[in-house]
Parts: C-alpha cells; sequence; structure tokens
C-alpha cells in the first residue's frame, strides 16, 4: 500500500507542478495530459539483454497497470483537494515559513508542501507522521539537497 501511495503522490506532484507551469484553465486538463503522457524511456533497462527487441521502447513508469489504475484515485484526490483548498494550504505555509514566501519557493518544494499540507488538514484517515515522512521522502527524490530539511522543518511547525 505504502508504495503506491508513494506513487501516487509524486503522481499529484507532478500535475500540481504541470499546473503551476501551464496554468491550465482546469484541473482536469493537467490530469488528462500527466495520465497521457506518463511513459518514460528506461533504454537501460536492468532486465533487458543486447537483443531484447524492447530496449529503448517506452514504457510506463509504473510497475504494472493494476498499481496505474490503483494510484490514480488517491493521485486525483490529492490534486483535486490541494486547489480546492489552496488559499487555506497558502496561508498556512506562508504563516510557518519565516523568512521564505511562497513565490520564492521552488515548484517542487512547495507542492510537495501543499500536498502533505492537504493531507494533514483534510486526511484524517492518514497519520500526520506518515504523511511528513512521506513529503520528505518524495522531496529527497525530487527536490534539491535542501529541500526534505526545508520541508521537514515547516511540516513539524504545522504538526506542533
Amino acid at each position: 500500500m505504502a508504495n503506491k501511495r508513494r506513487k501516487a503522490r509524486e503522481a499529484a506532484l507532478q500535475i500540481l507542478y504541470m499546473h503551476d507551469l501551464g496554468k491550465p484553465e482546469k484541473l482536469p486538463v493537467a490530469i488528462r495530459r500527466y495520465w497521457e503522457n506518463d511513459w518514460v524511456v528506461e533504454s537501460d533497462c536492468h532486465l533487458c539483454t543486447e537483443d531484447c527487441r524492447d530496449r529503448g521502447k517506452p514504457k510506463s513508469r509504473f510497475s504494472s497497470p493494476v498499481n496505474r489504475l490503483a494510484e490514480i484515485p488517491f493521485a486525483e484526490q490529492l490534486a483535486s483537494g490541494v486547489l480546492e483548498h489552496l488559499k487555506e494550504i497558502d496561508q498556512e505555509i506562508e504563516e510557518r515559513s519565516h523568512h521564505w514566501k511562497l513565490s520564492r519557493m521552488s515548484f517542487i518544494d512547495r507542492n510537495i508542501l501543499r500536498i502533505a499540507l492537504y493531507e494533514l488538514i483534510f486526511c484524517d484517515d492518514i497519520p500526520p507522521n506518515v504523511s511528513i515522512n512521506e513529503a520528505i521522502e518524495v522531496a529527497k527524490t525530487y527536490g534539491d539537497k535542501n529541500s526534505a530539511a526545508f520541508i521537514n522543518g515547516i511540516l513539524d511547525q504545522v504538526k506542533k
């Protein structure tokens, strides 16, 4: 379950990132574009041999179509929930990010914080420590070398 949820959080981050950059008129456009284009080229697949016919062909970033289907509802819930409560979530971030305006934060850090705060405030079924730990792990993957500490500091203040 955690692996599927982590991938769903990563998908939500990427959807929100696309939304931030492209500012589509409606979130469904960003969601549709994301799910249509979730393919990556894995030219150095560890399972492929030199003569493999599938070497270099696009493969989904998901481990299987079944996992992808399991991740879609949670990813879309997170992205939709963040945007539905964006004003409130951004206000919480602004109040706790001393010396940092929201507009100065990287797109990645800002959206990881938004997802985590959405979970902390609106998802009673997710323990706060899980939301914080997941945000930190996603930050380690997608953020810069300081992202995890920055995000941990802000989320720790929210938890108190």
